[in-house]
């Protein structure tokens, strides 16, 4: 058997998405079918494949069957790369329109527009072909078999010359082809199909690969936006495992006690999701996160979806946070967006778009549960998945809010489908006792870390973000005034005793000052006690000896001589 193996050749689009569908580009020197309702972004797709053409060196002919060559080249001027491709010279504009009025009376002159199209072509080392709109002249064939074979012969007369086609055509309501294509899309060895649908009362665009001869490529229907940079696919392919790293540094959080309950502090390039109801200072705890990372100066893209930078800045000031100077300095980019004014798969490709050009080290999305008020093709789960996808790829360290309801400390999390892939998941709540009301933080889950099991109460201040010391009482954890209180007792309890002790304490110094003079009044008795048997011992042995010199005078003279 033979080892090599054929492998199809193909063409890069110029559209990073579409590439990545694709698994390289479309195949060169054959046909792609390109179907889609009006206003699906046919005509774009085919402009922008063309003008990455053009700009790559290799040019194009354009047919249009639709539009006025002057009227191409305006809606190609919309669009950033539309002024670089109408001043080149690398492609041109063929007006293949019928005559207004004229009636079909026999088959199409298929010879004369392949020879219009040979023209300019014959110039150019490797030229894209696209006729646009082809369905406004095979619609008036009188046989639609006639219609096919017509496709088979510029398709075969371009494979000959090694031209790469891209042809277009409009679909009828949910139909993959109009009828006077049927047949065609088998021909054909590539068809994208591009649709466009109401949603809420907003448009939504898809692409789909419907078949890709000879090539592996993705066959899932994905989002499609149009907009300054033309056709944009919000696609990010998944990363090659093996390439993945982790690193193993740790990074604050911007809160120490919050760092040693998670053994150190969050990994650099992984995610946090922070959730919890309104006011629990989810907010609070990301800025403290950016903050943070300004001081090691490290650069933060901070996109809300709540509030603009102006009031946001000045609330947390409050705190003791004060975010100004790293925004003047550049270590943070606060980017305001309304989830409402733009797509899910918008918005995706908007944040994609932020990262590329700031380039951060960290990201903060406050809060990422907007996107479920966003409208989209593209669910909020993986939206989040595809925003955190890119985010590891590029190492950046990502932190996550989300809103949760009542008596629903995950809630929103698991709707977008955070709580899930976020590698460590913090939950605030409040704590509700005796009239009060106090936040409190618990770390649900810490991928690869030794993490506190319990709930601390959360304390904001003008100094700053803390947390406060574990206190059970019995099988509670109290929390605020209550907490104060029995921490105000324990105090008084352990002031008593320490007067007690400092009590029994002097108590015990005055006995034994008084054992120490009792003692020297006994010592001083006893050396008076011990001197007086002294001086009776001293006058008996001299009573002693005197009645013995009375008994014994001579031995008396002897010792001691005459006394007289």
């Amino acid at each position: 058997m033979n080892d090599s193996h054929w492998q199809l050749e193909k063409r890069p689009t110029g559209i990073p998405g579409l590439d990545r569908l694709t698994h390289g580009g479309l195949p060169y020197g054959q046909a792609t079918l390109i179907v889609g309702q009006p206003g699906a972004g046919k005509t774009v797709l085919a402009l922008q494949v063309l003008a990455h053409a053009v700009a790559e060196g290799d040019g194009g002919v354009f047919v249009t069957f639709e539009e006025s060559p002057a009227q191409v080249r305006r809606n190609a001027d919309s669009f950033c790369w539309g002024e670089n491709l109408n001043q080149s010279e690398g492609w041109t504009v063929i007006d293949a329109r019928l005559p207004i009025g004229a009636e079909s009376s026999g088959a199409f002159d298929i010879d004369g527009l392949l020879a219009a199209i040979g023209a300019p072509a014959e110039g150019l080392a490797h030229p894209w072909i696209v006729i646009d709109g082809i369905d406004q002249l095979l619609k008036h064939q009188p046989d639609p078999l006639l219609a096919v074979d017509q496709i088979r012969q510029v398709n075969e007369h371009c494979e000959r010359h090694g031209w790469t086609l891209l042809l277009s055509g409009k679909v009828e309501g949910d139909r993959a082809a109009p009828r006077y294509l049927e047949g065609v899309e088998f021909m054909l060895p590539t068809t994208l199909v591009l649709t466009a649908t109401m949603i809420e009362r907003r448009l939504h665009r898809y692409i789909r690969i419907a078949k890709y001869r000879g090539s592996s490529h993705n066959p899932d229907q994905v989002p499609v936006i149009i907009n300054d940079d033309g056709i944009q696919l919000p696609y990010q392919a998944i990363p090659d495992s093996d390439s993945a790293s982790a690193s193993t540094e740790r990074i604050s959080t911007g809160i120490e006690r919050l760092d040693q309950l998670l053994g150190g502090g969050p990994y650099r390039g992984s995610s946090t999701l922070i959730s919890g109801r309104p006011g629990t200072a989810k907010s609070t705890l990301a800025a403290g996160f950016a903050e943070a990372a300004a001081r090691r100066h490290e650069r933060t893209l901070y996109v809300s979806f709540d509030e603009m930078q102006a009031p946001y800045v000045r609330n947390l000031a409050s705190v003791g946070l004060d975010l100004q100077p790293h925004i003047d300095a550049g270590r943070i980019r606060f980017c305001a967006l309304s989830a409402w004014s733009a797509l899910i798969s918008e918005h995706v490709l908007m944040l994609r778009r932020l990262i590329e050009e700031f380039n951060p080290h960290c990201l903060v999305i406050d809060p990422i549960s907007a996107l479920l008020k966003a409208a989209g093709s593209e669910g909020p789960r993986t939206a989040t998945e595809r925003i955190l996808g890119f985010a590891r790829s590029r190492g950046i360290t990502t932190v996550l809010t989300s809103l949760s309801g009542e008596g629903d400390p995950e809630g929103e999390a698991t709707a977008v489908h955070v709580s899930t892939v976020a590698d460590t998941w913090i939950v605030l709540d409040y704590n509700v006792r005796a009239g009060e009301r106090n936040r409190s933080l618990s770390i649900v889950k810490s991928r690869g870390s030794a993490h506190s099991n319990q709930q601390r109460e959360l304390i904001l201040s003008e100094e700053g973000i803390t947390l406060a010391d574990v206190y059970e009482y019995g099988t509670e954890v109290l929390m605020g005034t209550a907490r104060l209180q029995k921490e105000s007792e324990e105090k008084a309890a352990a002031r008593r005793r320490e007067l007690k002790r400092a009590q029994h304490r002097e108590d015990l110094k005055r006995r034994l000052q008084q054992a120490r003079s009792e003692a020297e009044r006994l010592s001083t008795e006893l050396e008076l006690e011990e001197q007086g048997f002294e001086e009776a011992d001293r006058m008996n042995r001299n009573y002693t000896d005197r009645m013995k010199a009375q008994r014994d005078p001579a031995r008396s003279t002897k010792d001691g001589g005459d006394d007289t």
